[in-house]
């Protein structure tokens, strides 16, 4: 009987604080947007909306793609056939690409480490095998130096202790905010253990003044009140489009002062659903949101946006397994006859689960947590209001490369 390979994906908590005034911004670079990162945002689009459609009605949601993208890369390095087809179809990959995948990866993994005084962007991925059982050492290889995934050999016969290691690993990444993501049973009958996490802490560029924050109602998309939110506040020339393609209001919040990352608020249109304006995203792309941004900051420079957004934390413990075989067809890497994956091991593996848990907090001032789109500018006359008083989603994207390394639905609201 093969032997069971349990894959768990950690991410880390996301903490989003406020900073000092944007300073030196980031130069125009589309280099990196191309490619394979923007299969990369395909992909991550694709699983934010599936993943949605598999919680229950009104859940609000953070998960962090790049990461969930990042684990599957490495097992297709392992697989063959069908598995691998499936797998690659899902990252909108190809065999005959597999030397520019490896190194457009690990081109973008240089990015999402970040470390200044407004921003802390780490990642780390590991692979946590018996050391009875260890992985064929071409793959041990490529994991590490095309990947940055190392292995790490714990004895898997002692669960408990294995299970300490991983979660003490994971804690100290995420700076104690995901504490226990496994217990011994992930350890029992399995191979390796595979894990991804990603830790995210960004002061705004521009602070929200905690004395503005009031109590104001919350609606659904079809303007039916159904609770209330602690609504921060702050006016600024943010960028802010109406993107007709989408259905929505755009806003970008720049963190930190190199303008490396920001968070992209995406409101639909009063009276258009969230998911309905999700699926309009086969029709743009992240570059077209930052040109469209863009143009709008230079057209009305002088503008100012009455900014709205509830102050939150969201908390997600995602099973990815029905959401990675049933919606997105990855079948075999599932079962235990079928799996193939011979060039991970020389036992027979077949992957049992896909957990996958992620934190956000947005507060005013934070704490230590871990094709061609169509501007409509003719509301911007004086001061303009970005409310975001019914279900939308929001997005924390790299700039350089456009990765979207966190992002999620906020529907249902709480005061928090």
């Amino acid at each position: 009987m093969p032997t069971i390979m349990k894959l768990v994906l950690c991410v880390a908590s996301v903490t989003l604080c406020y900073g000092q005034p944007l300073q030196n911004p980031v130069a125009n670079n589309t280099s990196l947007h191309n490619g394979l990162s923007e299969k990369i945002g395909n992909f991550s689009i694709e699983i934010l909306f599936h993943t949605s459609k598999t919680l229950q009605e009104g859940d609000n949601f953070i998960m962090s793609p790049i990461t969930v993208w990042s684990v599957l890369a490495v097992i297709a390095e392992g697989a063959s056939g069908d598995t691998r087809n499936e797998i690659n179809n899902v990252l909108r990959l190809s065999a005959r690409t597999k030397e520019s995948t490896r190194t457009g990866f690990r081109n973008i993994t240089q990015w999402l480490q970040v470390n200044t005084g407004t921003v802390k962007l780490a990642k780390i991925n590991a692979i946590f095998v018996d050391k009875e059982r260890l992985p064929l050492p071409e793959f041990t290889e490529i994991s590490k130096n095309y990947y940055q995934t190392e292995m790490v050999t714990l004895d898997f016969k002692d669960s408990v202790r294995s299970a300490n290691i991983l979660n003490q690993a994971i804690s100290n990444i995420t700076h104690g905010k995901i504490p226990n993501m496994v217990d011994a049973s992930y350890f029992q009958d399995s191979q390796m253990v595979l894990t991804s996490a990603l830790y995210f802490k960004g002061q705004w560029s521009m602070p929200f003044n905690a004395s503005s924050t009031a109590k104001m109602p919350f609606y659904d998309s079809k303007g039916q009140k159904i609770g209330e939110v602690n609504m921060m506040y702050n006016r600024h020339t943010y960028p802010f489009s109406n993107i007709r393609e989408l259905q929505a209001r755009v806003i970008e919040l720049p963190y930190g002062n190199e303008n490396r990352l920001s968070m992209l608020i995406m409101l639909p249109n009063p009276g258009v659903s969230l998911e309905d304006m999700f699926s309009n995203f086969k029709n743009v792309n992240l570059d077209t949101f930052f040109e469209e941004l863009r143009v709008s900051k230079e057209e009305y420079s002088d503008d100012e946006v009455d900014c709205f957004i509830p102050r939150f934390k969201i908390k997600s413990d995602i099973d990815l397994t029905n959401v990675l075989k049933n919606r997105l067809g990855i079948q075999e890497l599932f079962d235990q006859s079928r799996a193939k994956l011979p060039y991970m091991a020389r036992t027979p593996l077949y992957v049992s689960k896909v957990v996958h848990k992620a934190e956000i907090e947005v507060t005013e001032e934070g704490t230590e947590a871990a094709g061609v789109t169509v501007a409509e500018f003719s509301n911007r006359i004086g001061v303009v209001q970005f409310q975001a008083n019914r279900p939308f989603t929001y997005m924390i994207i790299e700039k350089v490369t456009n990765s979207i390394v966190f992002g999620g639905f906020y529907k249902t609201p709480s005061l928090y």
